[in-house]
Parts: structure tokens; sequence; C-alpha cells
């Protein structure tokens, strides 16, 4: 009963489906499933037979559950922990909402007419890994990380087996088709541009001409230039967190810069937009060396670094310096102290700074009224809000908003 109880509840967290069969395939019980589910596992065996199917060993004997992937679903398969060699199906889930291509996917690989109107359930994967390293913990009294679950599965995934094999043919083919890489000299001169706030030197770097050649990271072009700037991206973000950008914001910036690469569709485009990214966290490290004057600490306290995180989240909030100090679990004074000693400035100055760079984003690119962003970010009143953003931009809200507004721009 008390297994019972336990899957129903991970039923209701995974948002998915348990199956239990016995040694025949034969259905023993299912929980919060979907009679077309079932459906699915009767019709198609193999999904039931994969840890088992070309004489593969079973999780009883391998000691984990087996992480299965067919097409857009996921499932997990628990032997281990089970009596009477039954087999426990955790799934399909989906790790996000499908697209209509993915859907019309789906549903040609498992016979499914239109009419039948079926979507699996969403569940994000890093979510129900957790649910499946539970489930295990529950039926088994083992407790494994997802990083050995990932290394005991991988055997089942013909990438990750034959990935050595691949990079030797690769590599072989790149010998046998001189060119070179672009010089790694040349992209710690871009990164140290991006960690300096020097924008004018980034541009340099940019401009330099050199043989060599950027590397091919998908067999499509486009897919390919995307890969790059997602690389490119992600590694100016980490250059912005050492130039004292805080590490939520910085990785927050990268999240929307990276969603936004994937909706462009021409090649120039991509470069342009790549470019534009690092020139992005450049301006931003200027922005924050200018608040806090040319001297700059080499290594950043941890503490100012989750105050910054603390401030980012809380940027919709009133922000009150007793409260940062208590969820770090140190003193208010000595805090206030460390901040201004390192960024030049105080918290509440820096809170200030943080609240006008958010208001001047949605004065540029909303519709939304200078009333509603001065409570969205915390204010009192429009007429504090527009107080503090004079005294920190040299404009009022009215007056910033006609000289950047670009709203085309957000609605696009």
């Amino acid at each position: 009963m008390f297994r019972t109880f336990f899957l129903e509840q991970m039923m209701k967290l995974l948002r998915t489906s348990f199956h239990i069969y016995d040694e025949d395939l034969k259905l023993v019980t299912r929980l919060g499933t979907r009679r077309i589910e079932t459906e699915f596992f009767q019709r198609y065996n193999e999904l039931l037979r994969s840890p088992s199917a070309s004489g593969r060993k079973t999780d009883e004997d391998l000691g984990y559950p087996v992480i299965l992937i067919e097409g857009a679903a996921v499932y997990a398969v628990f032997s281990k922990g089970m009596s009477e060699r039954q087999t426990l199906i955790a799934g399909p889930v989906a790790d996000g909402p499908l697209d209509r291509a993915e859907m019309m996917r789906y549903r040609e690989r498992y016979g499914l007419a239109e009419s039948q109107k079926y979507i699996p359930s969403v569940c994000p994967l890093d979510i129900f890994i957790s649910g499946v390293l539970l489930t295990h913990a529950h039926l088994t009294g083992e407790e494994i990380s997802a990083a050995e679950l990932w290394e005991r599965n991988k055997e089942h995934y013909a990438s990750a087996v034959n990935m050595p094999e691949q990079i030797t043919q690769d590599i072989f083919d790149r010998l046998e088709s001189p060119g070179l890489h672009n010089p790694y000299e040349q992209e710690l001169r871009e990164l140290e541009s991006i960690e300096k706030g020097d924008v004018q030197a980034l541009a340099q770097s940019i401009s330099e001409v050199y043989e060599g050649e950027i590397g091919r990271l998908a067999k499509d072009p486009l897919r390919s230039h995307k890969n790059v700037a997602v690389g490119n991206i992600t590694l100016a973000s980490r250059a912005a967190i050492r130039g004292g950008v805080g590490v939520e914001q910085s990785f927050s910036l990268a999240d929307s810069l990276i969603q936004q690469v994937e909706e462009i569709g021409s090649v120039p485009e991509v470069e342009v937009f790549k470019r534009e990214a690092q020139y992005t966290y450049a301006r931003l490290v200027e922005s924050k060396n200018a608040r806090r004057g040319k001297e700059r600490i080499v290594r950043e306290n941890p503490l100012i670094a989750q105050v910054k995180d603390y401030i980012f989240n809380h940027l919709h909030d009133t922000i009150q310096i007793t409260d940062i100090a208590s969820e770090m679990g140190v003193n208010a004074d000595y805090l206030s102290h460390l901040f201004s000693s390192s960024e030049k400035m105080t918290i509440t100055e820096y809170v200030r700074c943080e609240k006008v760079r958010r208001g001047e984003n949605l004065l540029k690119y909303s519709d939304y009224q200078i009333r509603d962003i001065a409570f969205y970010l915390g204010f009192c009143s429009q007429s504090h809000f527009s107080k503090v953003f004079r005294q920190i931009s040299g404009l009022s809200p009215n007056e910033y908003r006609k000289k950047f507004g670009n709203r085309e721009g957000w609605k696009s």
C-alpha cells in the first residue's frame, strides 16, 4: 500500500503515469494513466523490452533505472526493487511543449490519428530525473546521483558509445582537409575585453585579420553559425561575471540572447546578432566599472556576488538591507561596509541604479505606463520613481522614452 501511495504522489509531481507489468508483459497496475498510453505499451512491446533487448541486462542486474528516449517522449524503466520480477515504467513525458512539427512526428511514430488529440504530459527533464532518483531510492533503499544515473545509462545511447570512434574519424577528416581554426589568443583577447568592459578593445579584437576559419559545428550552415553564437554568448556571460556582473543577471541575459538566436533565419543576421551580444556584455561591464570608479578588485568577494544576485531577483520588490543580510546570515552593518568598499557605492545606491536600468529598458521597449513601471519596480509612487530616475539618468522618464523609445522593437 505504501508503494502505491508513493507512486500516486510522484505521479502528481512529475505529471506522468506509472505502469507495472509482470515478466510476461501483462499489465498488473496502472496509475494516473490515460488509456491511450496503456495502448502504446501493448502495441509497442519494444518499450518494455528495451532494457533487456538483444541480450542487454535489465536494471535488476545493472542496479539502476534505465532511461529511454523514444522520439519526443522520455520513459524510465525500473526492475530492481520490484517484487515477482515485475517492471515499473514511468512516462511518457515530453521535456517541453511540442510544436506542430514535433507533434506530427510523434503521431506518425505511434500511429496516432489526428482525431485522438493526444499530447504527452510535459515535465522538464531535470525534474523527471529527480523523480526517477527518488523512486529508485524508494524501491531499493539505494541513493545514486544524477551524474551516476547518466553515466550508467550511456551504454543505451549510440552517440555516447560511438563518441571516441567518431572523434577519431572527424580529426582524421580534418587533417585530410587542411585548414586552421581561429587563433586561441584572439578569442582570449575578446573575452578579456568583455571582462574589462573595454568596448573599443573588443571592436579591435573582432576586427583582427587572421588565417583560419570558424569551426563547423553542424552540417547545416545556419545551425552551425547558431551553435557558434550560442558558444560565444555563453563565454561572454562568464567573462562578464568575472568582470563584476551578477551571476543571475548575466545568466538571465544569456538565456534571453540564446533564445533570440534560435528565432533568426539567416546566417548574416546570426553574425550581426552574435557580435551585438558580445558588445552588450562589454557595455554592461563598462557600466558597472563606471559606477565603481576606476579602482577594481581582481577577485570579487562571494558575498558581493550574492548581494547582486539577491537584488537582481528582487528588483520588483522593496529591498531592505536587513532582508539581504538575513538571507545570507551575516550582520547588516558588516555587509553594507563590505559592499561599499568593493563597489564604491552603497547597497541602496546600487539598488536604485539597477531599478533605473530596468526602468530604462521598459521605457525603451515596452508600452507600459510610467505609473505601472514605477509600481512594478517597487517604488511607492510615480513621483518617487521619476525623482530617482532623473537623479541617475539625467532625464525624466517621459524625456527618456521620447529620446530612446523603441516600442516596435519590443513588439517584434
